[in-house]
This record gives structure tokens, C-alpha cells and sequence, in this order.
């Protein structure tokens, strides 16, 4: 194998390992948070976005990934949480197709009129890893992070998905996972924009590769689990 493939290659296999030991902290994490405070659903979380009566808008109430935020923290090593008006990241966001999602930047002020303008649901552990909050929704919640040593935010390369409801935390592109399967969601190029990427997650922890990058086509929970 030439130099450069042998680089990918060990690239793929750290990113497999710190994967997986990312799992397993957040996991254990909402293990003793539920073993704590009960159930997810039973702690009263408002849906983040909700409609608007008069103005038919949405809403963005942040205060369930703000809750869940500060006790899955509890029982994590955190070293930096992100504040409103100064820069959280260094990331550019892409997609699994390598489309720029996003800049990083200053976190808005804390009345400005932005969905993301909750940096208590953003914050880093010790070993830099990065983790952020995402929506809260009939009894589900969301999360994602950034591996740690990244430069940039790349879904299904360095950045991965996750999900936890009542039952347990759970990695996306589970097979059956409706939201984001790994069929079409960890596919490069297959059209999908800002949810490129996000259905891989699954795929690296219980396959242990990332063979979806060379020979995606190929690959199904139910058919082949690697390359030839």
C-alpha cells in the first residue's frame, strides 16, 4: 500500500477507537443521569421548536437541551463550556460529501433571534473532545460531537450523531433507525445536504471501519459489512 493510504487507514482506525470510547462515556453518563432523575420522559422537556398561535413561527426553547446539558455534565469531565458574544470552535462544518456547511464564529447574544443561540447545550471535555445539543422532540433527544484533535467538523468523518429517549442512548444509522439510516444518510453524494453524514455512526461503532468511504454501494446492515 502506498504512504497515503496507509495514513487514511490509521486515521480511520484512531477515529474508530475514539469513537467507540466516546460512546461508552456519554453512554454511561445518561446511564446514572436517568439511575438519578428518573426517566428522560419523565422530566418534563418542552419540544425545541413550537408553533407560534398568532404568528404561525416557530418558537426555539433551548431549555430542554439546556437541562439536559447541565446533568449529562454531572458525570462527565468537562473542561470548557461555550458563552454567548465570544467564538466556542475552530470548526468549518461540512458534509459527508465535503460540502461547507457552516463557519465557525462568535455564539450569537443571548436575545438574538437564532435557533443555535443556546451555547450552555455546547461545551468540551477534558480529552477535547467536542459535544453540542441538538433538538428535543416527543420524547427523544439529539446530540453530536467532534472528535477531538479535528480541524474541522466533518459528518461521518469526524463528526457523529446520537440519539437517547427512555430506553437508552443510542448511536444514528442504527439499523431500523427511521430518522437517519445509514442507507441513505451515510452515502457520499447522495444529494442529501446538511444530513449527509449523519446516519454513519452506528456503522464505525458496531462494524469497527469506515469502509462507507470506499465502497458505499456495497455496504447494508442486512448485506456486506466491508469492503472485499
Amino acid at each position: 500500500m502506498t504512504i497515503p493510504t496507509l495514513i487514511a487507514n490509521y486515521k480511520e482506525k484512531q477515529t474508530v477507537t475514539q469513537l467507540t470510547k466516546t460512546f461508552q462515556t456519554l453512554s454511561h453518563a445518561y446511564q446514572m443521569m436517568q439511575a438519578e432523575y428518573g426517566t428522560i420522559n419523565t422530566w418534563g422537556l418542552i419540544t425545541t421548536g413550537t408553533i407560534d398561535e398568532e404568528t404561525g413561527k416557530p418558537i426555539y426553547d433551548h431549555s430542554a437541551q439546556k437541562l439536559v446539558a447541565e446533568r449529562f455534565k454531572k458525570y462527565l469531565k468537562v473542561a470548557k463550556t461555550c458563552e454567548y458574544d465570544k467564538v466556542c470552535n475552530n470548526f468549518n462544518y461540512y458534509n459527508l460529501s465535503g460540502e461547507k456547511l457552516s463557519d465557525t464564529g462568535l455564539i450569537p447574544s443571548e436575545n438574538a433571534d437564532k435557533r443555535e443561540a443556546f451555547p450552555e447545550g455546547m461545551f468540551f471535555l477534558n480529552d477535547g473532545t467536542f459535544v453540542a445539543m441538538a433538538t428535543f422532540f416527543r420524547g427523544t433527544g439529539g446530540l453530536y460531537v467532534v472528535l477531538p484533535g479535528s480541524k474541522d467538523a466533518t459528518l461521518g468523518k469526524t463528526r457523529f450523531y446520537f440519539y437517547f429517549n427512555s430506553k437508552g442512548f443510542f448511536p444514528r444509522g442504527m439499523k431500523g433507525d427511521e430518522a437517519m439510516p445509514f442507507e441513505t444518510l451515510c452515502k457520499p453524494g447522495v444529494g442529501q445536504g446538511a444530513y449527509d453524514g449523519q446516519g454513519c455512526t452506528a456503522w464505525v461503532i458496531y462494524n469497527k471501519n469506515m469502509d462507507y468511504l470506499h465502497c458505499p454501494d456495497e455496504l447494508s446492515w442486512d448485506g456486506k459489512h466491508k469492503c472485499d
